[in-house]
């Protein structure tokens, strides 16, 4: 795989306590160097990250109930229509994981219907809505199950993970992609810093891989080319 391709199947985040002002200007000056796909930042940096990627390939998102998906469903959908009017055009949005786990799954899909019908109805604009369903927490059935949910709620991605339960696997990638339609992109997400394990993800069926190592998986790519 080339760099440039890897690049533009990149996640970029900057999801972590403590983030400065700085940080923020720093990771979107690489990430526009990289063309990376999209940078993932916290909700209260998006309208700054939109500020600075304005007019580039790079699209901003954020999240929302992260990381444990506990929020009420009207919270979500206000937070939702937040990060869309703040210039996100994707959002990453933790699923109601105790409600899957409890059995709840028309509960879950309801949740997080609520968020996407936020996200269409905030903007005329096509804004991408991204499932988190925590893979490692679920086992092979209950997975499944929650793909069915992704798929009911009208999302555009489902996301294998916060990274606080486990990160990606590419097992959880490949029963995924066999239980969502092609239309329904799988992101891999949670403690990835390897660029060997991105392509690996790739390569199971992923479309993009949610990092904070994008610079270096890039580098690392560009120095074996050379």
């Amino acid at each position: 795989m080339r760099a440039r391709e890897l690049a533009k199947s990149l996640d970029f985040t900057l999801i972590r306590a403590g983030v400065t002002a700085d940080d923020l200007a720093r990771h979107c000056a690489t990430a526009a160097q990289l063309h990376v796909a999209s940078v993932v930042v916290p909700p209260v940096m998006t309208t700054a990250a939109a500020n600075a990627l304005r007019g580039g390939d790079v699209k901003v998102g954020t999240v929302v109930s992260f990381p444990f998906g506990s929020d009420d469903t009207a919270v979500k959908a206000r937070a939702v229509r937040a990060a869309v009017a703040a210039g996100a055009r994707e959002v990453d949005v933790v699923m109601d994981i105790s409600a899957l786990l409890s059995g709840r799954l028309g509960q879950a899909r309801a949740d997080l219907g609520a968020a996407v019908d936020a996200a269409r109805d905030a903007t005329s604009s096509h804004v991408m809505v991204r499932a988190v369903v925590e893979a490692p927490m679920l086992g092979e059935r209950l997975l499944r199950r929650a793909c069915g949910v992704v798929v009911l709620a009208g999302a555009d991605f489902a996301v294998t993970a916060t990274g606080v339960a486990g990160g990606a696997r590419t097992v959880d990638v490949e029963i995924m992609r066999e239980s969502l339609p092609v239309e329904v992109g799988i992101i891999a997400a949670g403690g990835i810093e390897d660029v060997d394990v991105a392509i690996a993800l790739l390569d199971a069926g992923a479309q993009r891989v949610s990092t904070n190592a994008a610079g270096m998986m890039v580098e690392t790519l560009m120095g074996v080319a050379a």
